[in-house]
């Protein structure tokens, strides 16, 4: 089986498999674990946008949605060369890696034959762990799969039951993007309720969403978990410290004051592999270390207060 996968998360599913010998060629973004950047790159960001600012980042993304233009590209020469069996790709979020449809527009022209292209679409903690399962059907792994999920499943248990003695949920917000601020969506709002939080601006299983500052302020959050989709701990630090600490207000967030805002990688908790459960552990640790301070060895910062 030769797999070529087009996102970071089918990725880390198909190294947690143990299938990375299998894998032939990955995106521009896949960089987990160290052994993906070993592998050819078969799709590419059509503009490199890492060094600017969030607020510049979040222009070009919406002039490229109004224009519909595309924020990726697949080196089709080599995809011919690498020749995969399947290709795993996505239509979840245009932003965050290459869509399907241009998979399976370039796939019809420069390939001479049909290779099983898996699209993922996540909303959920389930769905993540049906992924985990589809990968591994369509790998031929079966059994790998299922024990994969099984241990994942029991990681979740644990912190559902560790969770479960405590009283009233606290109120959590979580930031997906700080310049403009947006929450987030999908799975992240679950993960918080299954680690012991009420992510009450966000729907589990819906769309990340701009908000308002006078929306926080009003909302008060006694949890602020920090995790700009894509950044890395130094520019999650950085861009908390620039974009939210001169806020009005800031200094009499119930978070802020109770020291309890955190920064997360925000590479992790937007990838919908293996690692959602890290996320999950790393928020019930963070909302309640006398019972789950243990529980994890996801690394979690905690902000220092202005």
């Amino acid at each position: 089986m030769r797999i070529c996968s087009l996102l970071p998360s089918a990725t880390e599913i198909v190294y947690a498999l143990d299938l990375g010998d299998q894998l032939v060629g990955v995106s521009h973004a896949c960089d987990y674990p160290d052994d993906a950047a070993t592998k050819p790159v078969v799709s590419q960001s059509v503009r490199q946008i890492t060094h600017l600012s969030s607020e510049e980042i979040d222009g070009i993304v919406r002039q490229a949605r109004a224009n519909s233009n595309p924020l990726y590209w697949i080196d089709g020469d080599l995809l011919r060369e690498l020749k995969p069996d399947l290709i795993i790709t996505q239509e979840l979020c245009e932003v965050c890696a290459i869509d399907s449809g241009s998979v399976f527009e370039t796939s019809a022209k420069v390939l001479d034959y049909q290779p099983e292209i898996l699209t993922i679409r996540p909303n959920s903690v389930a769905d993540i762990l049906q992924n985990v399962r589809n990968v591994a059907s369509s790998a031929g792994v079966f059994q790998r799969g299922d024990e994969v999920v099984d241990s994942l499943q029991g990681r979740i248990q644990a912190v559902v039951n560790g969770v479960a003695k405590e009283g009233t949920r606290p109120r959590v917000l979580c930031l997906d993007w700080l310049d403009p601020l947006r929450n987030t969506g999908q799975w992240v709002p679950e993960l918080v309720e299954l680690a012991g939080g009420a992510e009450r601006l966000a729907v589990a299983g819906g769309l990340s969403r701009e908000l308002t500052w006078e929306e926080i302020i009003d909302y008060a959050p006694e949890y602020l978990m920090v995790m700009p989709c894509g950044y890395g701990p130094d520019r999650v630090r950085q861009d908390a410290s620039e974009k939210l600490t001169h806020l009005k207000g800031w200094d009499e967030l119930p978070a802020v004051k109770l020291g309890q805002v955190f920064l997360f990688d925000g590479r992790i908790p937007t990838r919908h592999g293996p690692r959602v459960v890290d996320v999950l552990e790393g928020l019930a640790a963070a909302m309640h270390p006398q019972h789950l301070a243990d529980i994890t060895s996801y690394e979690v910062f905690v902000k220092e207060r202005s």
